[in-house]
């Protein structure tokens, strides 16, 4: 059996991922029929764990992601991992510290500490952050949603989606600044010994496109961009990542 890992980013649960997971399972059950098992994590302070504190680095989530998966998944079948922003960091330092145990990963519009502050977060985009901190969670739905997105035909439908999973789950101010300065802290080191891919969006209002470009020239790992999605790429194009994700993984099974 084949485990694939899904972590999001920050301060979203597994459910954000929309309808990502539907479109990849259909490929999925192309390539290995039935002999996968698809896993979505939610981090303390998020989803399923709202109530509880977030974690304060990325080391600390890449424990509790492995104790989550270890307790579905039999130590020797094989393991992907994809991370979008900062669940792309928990994959890397999860594939750098135990490699062994990792047979690939996908990071997605992902970034680290050792890059430059504008790169991963661009100047455009701070005052929706300053604002994220100091508003309504509503209000901050709404304009993290306008950054992250270029969707703009379904930004309608998408918050309200993300709205509903607020107002069940909510993340809280804290857990988003325990979240950032986490993400601020992190620093990969310098190889990484599984196989790796890159996805990133030309037009991430977000984060810095030459951020992903790093990570893949420092790990000689292929890099596919998209050229009109936004920060959120899974869900801006669900399908472009899906089809991406799974022709790189029968290249490797070829």
């Amino acid at each position: 059996m084949i485990h694939i890992v899904l972590l999001r980013g920050l301060a979203r649960e597994a459910a954000h991922w929309l309808d990502f997971p539907d479109q990849l399972q259909t490929w999925l059950q192309t390539l290995w029929g039935d002999n996968y098992q698809l896993h979505l994590v939610d981090f303390p302070g998020c989803g399923k764990y709202f109530q509880q504190n977030a974690l304060t680095s990325v080391a600390d989530m890449t424990e509790f992601a492995r104790n989550e998966i270890a307790a579905v998944k039999p130590e020797t079948d094989p393991l992907y991992l994809l991370g979008i922003s900062m669940g792309g960091m928990v994959a890397l330092d999860w594939a750098q510290r135990y490699p062994r145990a990792v047979s690939g990963l996908v990071l997605i519009n992902s970034s680290a500490g050792n890059h430059p502050l504008w790169w991963r977060l661009r100047p455009a985009a701070w005052p929706t952050m300053v604002r994220a901190l100091l508003t309504s969670s509503q209000t901050r739905e709404a304009g993290v949603l306008k950054t992250v997105s270029n969707n703009a035909a379904d930004y309608a439908h998408n918050l309200k989606q993300w709205l509903a999973i607020q107002q069940q789950r909510p993340v809280s101010r804290a857990t988003i600044i325990t979240m950032l300065r986490a993400a601020a802290q992190f620093r990969p080191r310098s190889t990484c010994a599984p196989a790796g891919l890159v996805l990133a969006s030309e037009h991430d209002r977000m984060v810095s496109v030459r951020a992903s470009e790093a990570i893949a020239q420092q790990f000689h790992w292929p890099i596919n961009k998209h050229p009109s999605a936004g920060h959120d790429l899974p869900m801006d194009d669900p399908r472009w990542v899906a089809t991406e994700i799974a022709h790189w993984l029968a290249h490797k099974y070829s």
